[in-house]
């Protein structure tokens, strides 16, 4: 049986080639990628044309393009592509327009880059308050462990509630140190209460995998821990969904590549380029705890 397995595992080695595919050159369309938010300070739109399938070099960025903003209230907003970052547009609050962002008012983009002009609109929902930051002590387990990261330390759980209303939708974006959790796996979104579309979750408590989410790794003593809270459109929300399943679409059973939903759009209609990208805006709520060994919790659902 030994020489069997033996004789059946050379087989297989010999049958495996090296076979590589041709793959559609890109069109090099106009990427955005943009949430602007009511928090205070500079907004940023970043602009960069999409590259071939296997091209690892660096994104090409889009210069030189007009990129305004509008809302609904007739209020406008240049973005000013910047001297340090080429494709990289800002807009800078001033005295007379000290914040970017309203809840409740829909945004209108405008990208002119050559004979081309894109558009995309979005609408900024409220967001609840993110009601406290608790945490226990903890044994890391096998997805929190390795690479550096603390055997023991502080797993944290924040707290909050939906708004009324069916449909809400959200991101949750946390730091630890000031540092993001920015991997495919630290994509948070959820809708109302859970972290997929599901009955009865209206208004209630965030759930328990929604609380829990901000433990990529565990804290440690004097550890700052923030957690921000985004409001997201249901679109929005099916652009992250799609986006997260192509991020981490590989290994053997991975699914053919799929092209992400977008909302920029070329209103010229003999261009045979389209847009890609997302532009979103949304309101904010955050909170920041220090790590202290005195007030962990014994208990933490």
């Amino acid at each position: 049986m030994r020489y069997l397995i033996l004789l059946f595992s050379v087989f297989l080695f010999s049958c495996e080639d090296v076979v590589t595919l041709d793959s559609p050159k890109s069109d090099h369309y106009l990427v955005v990628e943009s949430t602007l938010t009511n928090l205070p300070g500079p907004q940023k739109i970043t602009l960069t044309q999409s590259q071939d399938y296997f091209d690892n070099s660096s994104v090409p960025a889009i210069r030189n393009a007009e990129v305004i903003v509008r809302d609904d209230a007739a209020n406008e907003f240049r973005f000013v592509e910047s001297a340090e970052t080429p494709g990289v547009y800002i807009w800078t609050p001033s005295a007379a327009n000290p914040l970017f962002g309203q809840v409740g008012r829909t945004y209108q983009l405008s990208v002119k880059s050559g004979d081309d002009t894109y558009v995309a609109s979005a609408k900024m929902n409220p967001v609840p308050p993110i009601d406290s930051i608790a945490y226990k002590t903890a044994t890391a387990n096998p997805r929190q462990s390795g690479d550096g990261k603390p055997e023991k330390g502080f797993e944290a759980r924040w707290f909050g509630n939906d708004l009324k209303g069916e449909g809400s939708c959200y991101r949750l974006k946390f730091y630890k140190n000031g540092v993001l959790f920015n991997s495919p796996s630290n994509l948070v979104i959820f809708y109302d209460s859970a972290l997929q579309k599901v009955a009865n979750t209206d208004g209630l408590m965030f759930n328990l995998p929604i609380r829990g989410a901000i433990n990529p790794e565990l804290y440690e003593a004097n550890d700052k821990v923030k957690v921000e809270l985004y409001s997201i459109t249901l679109d929005q929300f099916s652009f992250y969904s799609q986006a997260r399943l192509e991020l981490n679409n590989a290994g053997l059973f991975s699914r053919p590549a799929a092209n992400i939903p977008t909302n920029i759009k070329n209103t010229n209609s003999s261009s045979t380029l389209q847009g890609a990208g997302w532009f979103g805006v949304s309101a904010v709520s955050s909170l920041e705890v220090t790590i202290d060994p005195a007030k962990a919790k014994k208990d933490l659902p």
